[in-house]
C-alpha cells in the first residue's frame, strides 16, 4: 500500500471535506402534519403550511426564501437560541425569510395557512459533496475520464438537476507526489443525491464507464461531506 504524504495545499483541501454532521432539521421530515411539499426541483422547494388553533410544531430549520400568507395569522415563534416572540399579519402578506431554526405555534383563534418558497443552493454552495483524490491508472487518459463525466453530468441534468454532478481538477502542485487529480461531486442535498443515483439514466451512464471508474477507485482517497447550517 502506498504511503500517503499530503502536501500542505492538499491537506487544507481535505479539511474542508471531512465528514460532518448535517445540522439542518427538515420541517417536512420532522413535522409532516403541518408541512407538505407542493413542488421540489433543483432551484426551489415549495411548502404548504397549515396550523389549527393551538397547534405547535417541533424545532426545525428552513433555508432562506419567501413566505406568502393565505390567511390572517397570529403565531408564537421559538428560536434556535432559546428566545421567543409573537408575530401576526394579514392574508396576502408576502415576507422575505432568512435562513432560520425555529418552532412555531398558532396562538390565534382560527387556522392559518401559508406557502413557503425555499431557495436551494447552487453548485457553489451545495448541501452535499464528495471528493476523490487519485492518480490516473494505466490505460485511462484524462480525455476519456473527462468525456465520461460530461455524459454523467448530462444524465444528471436530464433528471432535473443541472447544477449537480462531477467536476474534474488537475492538481497544480510541484510537491504533490501522490495524487494528480481530484474529482468533486456536487449535490443539492442528501435526498437529491439518493434520487440521482437511483435513476436509470445515471445507472446506464455509470455502467458505461464502470471499468475505468473501478480502476480509479482501487487507489483513490474518498471523502464525503455535508454542509453545516
Amino acid at each position: 500500500m502506498k504511503k500517503i504524504i499530503l502536501p500542505t495545499r492538499i491537506f487544507l483541501v481535505l479539511l474542508l471535506f471531512l465528514p460532518v454532521k448535517l445540522m439542518a432539521q427538515d420541517a417536512v421530515k420532522l413535522d409532516p402534519k403541518h408541512y407538505k411539499v407542493e413542488l421540489d426541483n433543483d432551484k426551489v422547494r415549495i411548502l404548504r403550511i397549515n396550523y389549527q388553533p393551538g397547534e405547535e410544531s417541533v424545532m426545525h430549520s428552513h433555508p432562506e426564501g419567501v413566505a406568502v400568507f393565505l390567511t390572517d395569522h397570529k403565531a408564537k415563534m421559538k428560536t434556535g437560541d432559546g428566545e421567543s416572540f409573537e408575530m401576526g399579519g394579514k392574508k396576502g402578506d408576502v415576507v422575505w425569510v432568512d435562513k432560520a431554526k425555529h418552532q412555531p405555534s398558532n396562538i390565534g383563534d382560527t387556522p392559518f395557512e401559508l406557502i413557503q418558497i425555499e431557495l436551494k443552493s447552487n453548485s457553489n454552495n451545495a448541501g452535499k459533496k464528495s471528493l476523490h483524490l487519485f492518480e490516473l491508472p494505466e490505460g485511462v487518459t484524462e480525455k476519456q475520464l473527462s468525456d465520461h463525466l460530461k455524459e454523467m453530468n448530462q444524465a444528471i441534468s436530464e433528471e432535473g438537476y443541472p447544477n449537480a454532478g462531477y467536476h474534474l481538477y488537475k492538481i497544480q502542485d510541484e510537491n504533490s507526489d501522490n495524487y494528480q487529480y481530484f474529482l468533486e461531486g456536487v449535490w443539492p442535498d442528501a435526498a437529491a443525491y439518493d434520487k440521482i443515483h437511483a435513476s436509470q439514466k445515471w445507472k446506464d451512464m455509470a455502467a458505461k464507464g464502470k471499468d475505468m471508474i473501478d480502476k480509479i477507485q482501487a487507489n483513490e482517497l474518498y471523502l464525503k461531506a455535508e454542509r453545516v447550517n
